[in-house]
């Protein structure tokens, strides 16, 4: 009866204990990145007879570091060798002659818990001579609040094959030891985060780079646009001028035809325009009370679209102009120091001149001699002039300008720029 008693409570407090058995806790969740922290020989050694052996800072997933690694050249005969947290890279070919090799260690490597490498890097290693070829420049942004964003840049070969690709933040790059051969360059704003360029949707940059030691290259990430410039609005200022508004900034076209948009199409004379941005002032010949017709034919915008012809109409006035011309600004200015001693003066008026109605001078301060000059653009708002002779270093020169406008209108005075040239 005992025996019953004690086997009946030792089976009782089995089912007991077991009632209460909970399952193991575990650690801490592991959510820190793997690092590299070490890289064996030196980066830009020649490896042309070694192996290369990566320190992680914790254990590799080892699957991941076939996805995760790329080289460029190839390296098709090699094997992965592991140790704990260090990878070891066995070449198992012959390298290519005075060749710099990329090795690429993007983020598709986790660690074991399947925590992602920390940050892509790129290693360059060389077998026999390190070639050192550079591209750098500066990063134009069309618009303005790009320019806190991530450029995607990606550098390939001729055939478009990749040799590495970086994320750079800034308004300038740097790429460093790169093989004596041509490249091409693409750049562009992964703004959805989908890794790869969306037309129209982000901005983007490619040119063919050539085979050059050191290369400067202006990145200019812009939209790409395939809408067509057309004429907005027309504004007449007188009897004789005239200024179009465009729909974006138009960069040039073929030919300007004004006339009456009656039946007649009586011709009215395009005497000189100046197209500056998205707009284009025209001098004209003398208008009557008739509606008009402009039509611009060729229209090619920023971005090399091209409207065949864009028109509109307006009223003509017989208002005369009589407000004089004004030097709105010029380079250099008035009173400064210049370091060239064959200077380009530029002026910019308020108005078109033409050229029959301009005139300068150039005279050196000290002796009185007159220097000759070239006009290198005229009929316009804008003049370029330039010297036909080496100006004198530490004298002082006075530019007089005199201009008048179409209807003869003149500068309140003739107009002074003096400055002086100044060569350390």
């Amino acid at each position: 009866m005992k025996r019953i008693i004690l086997i009946s409570f030792f089976v009782l407090f089995l089912i007991i204990s077991c009632g209460h058995k909970k399952k193991p806790t575990g650690g801490k969740k592991d959510t820190e990145n793997p690092t590299i922290l070490a890289i064996t020989p030196d980066e830009f050694s020649d490896i042309s007879d070694q192996d290369i052996e990566v320190v992680f800072s914790k254990p590799i997933d080892r699957t991941s570091i076939f996805s995760g690694t790329y080289i460029y050249p190839p390296i098709l005969k090699k094997k992965f060798k592991w140790d704990k947290n260090i990878l070891k890279i066995k070449i198992l070919e012959d390298l290519e002659k005075n060749t710099n090799y990329f090795f690429t260690f993007s983020r598709k490597i986790k660690g074991e818990h399947k925590n992602e490498l920390d940050k892509k890097t790129v290693f360059i290693f060389s077998s026999g001579k390190l070639n050192e070829n550079r591209i750098s420049g500066n990063i134009d942004f069309e618009e303005k609040e790009d320019s806190s964003e991530l450029v995607k840049f990606k550098l390939m070969t001729p055939d478009s094959t990749e040799i590495f690709s970086k994320e750079i933040k800034g308004n300038a790059f740097t790429f460093d030891n790169l093989n004596d051969v041509e490249h091409i360059l693409e750049a562009f704003i992964d703004k959805n985060n989908n890794n790869k360029y969306d037309y129209e949707k982000e901005p983007y940059f490619h040119t063919i780079i050539p085979n050059q030691q050191i290369l400067s290259v202006n990145v200019e990430l812009i939209y790409a646009d395939t809408l067509k410039p057309e004429i907005k609005s027309a504004k007449v200022l007188w009897d004789n001028q005239l200024k179009l508004k465009f729909s974006e900034e138009v960069k040039l076209f073929s030919e300007i035809q004004i006339s009456s948009s009656d039946s007649m199409e009586i011709p009215l004379e395009v005497v000189a325009f100046s197209l500056k941005d998205a707009e284009i002032s025209i001098i004209t010949g003398k208008m009557d009370t008739l509606k008009y017709k402009v039509i611009l034919k060729g229209l090619e915008d920023r971005k090399s679209n091209i409207a065949d012809e864009s028109y509109i109409l307006f009223d003509g006035i017989t208002v005369c102009d009589t407000i004089a011309p004004s030097i709105v600004s010029t380079i250099p200015r008035n009173g400064s120091t210049i370091s060239t001693l064959y200077p380009e003066i530029t002026i910019l008026f308020s108005e078109i001149i033409l050229k029959d109605n301009f005139h300068v001078s150039l005279v050196e301060v000290e002796t009185g001699r007159k220097i000759e000059s070239e006009i290198l653009k005229s009929d316009s708002d804008e003049y370029r002039i330039k010297f036909k002779e080496s100006l004198v270093n530490y004298s002082s020169y006075r530019c007089l300008i005199n201009a008048s406008d179409a209807e003869n209108n003149e500068l309140e005075r003739e107009y002074e720029l003096n400055f002086i040239p100044i060569i350390r």
